[in-house]
């Protein structure tokens, strides 16, 4: 697979400001992208989780405060009748096809000689703390921050992917 972690963690970045924007009418504020050193990685609320490509898989993580979730849950289902049994189940869902359709997008971006890029189906995590990883991976991680809240995108993968 010849994706470059930087280019896509800088695309899965810009495409997420615009589908919040365009169509959650959430405006991100700030921004922060960076290489991160640290072995263990915070994690906010909610976070949800796809893989990229085949070995070496890429993760993509959108973790999100439980604040910002809800406004984007309550965008994404404005024209639906939700009960109050089924809001917890309809987040999680919200949470998981956000990541898909930003990820889905941005990897049309990338030239693959014609050949498909893998993406596994998001797995939504409620109330983890935190991620470790090994020497073996590094973490990308871009901060949102908006008036509902933050999340935190992170890409990770093995070290030959982040040589640039």
């Amino acid at each position: 697979m010849s994706i470059q972690i930087k280019r896509l963690m800088e695309s899965i970045s810009k495409r997420t400001v615009t589908f919040l924007k365009e169509e959650m009418n959430i405006e991100v504020n700030t921004q922060d992208i960076k290489l991160v050193k640290e072995s263990r990685l915070e994690l906010n609320h909610l976070t949800s989780v796809i893989t990229v490509g085949t070995a070496p898989h890429i993760f993509v993580i959108f973790s999100y405060e439980k604040e910002l979730i809800d406004k984007i849950f309550e965008a994404y289902t404005q024209e639906i009748d939700v009960l109050p049994e089924e809001k917890t189940e309809y987040i999680e869902e919200t949470a998981g096809d956000m990541l898909n359709i930003v990820v889905g997008n941005v990897i049309s971006e990338f030239d693959t000689n014609g050949k498909a890029i893998n993406l596994s189906t998001p797995i939504v995590i409620t109330d983890a703390q935190s991620i470790a990883k090994s020497r073996t991976v590094k973490f990308f991680i871009n901060n949102l921050g908006t008036s509902y809240g933050n999340m935190s995108i992170f890409c990770v993968g093995p070290n030959e992917l982040f040589e640039m």
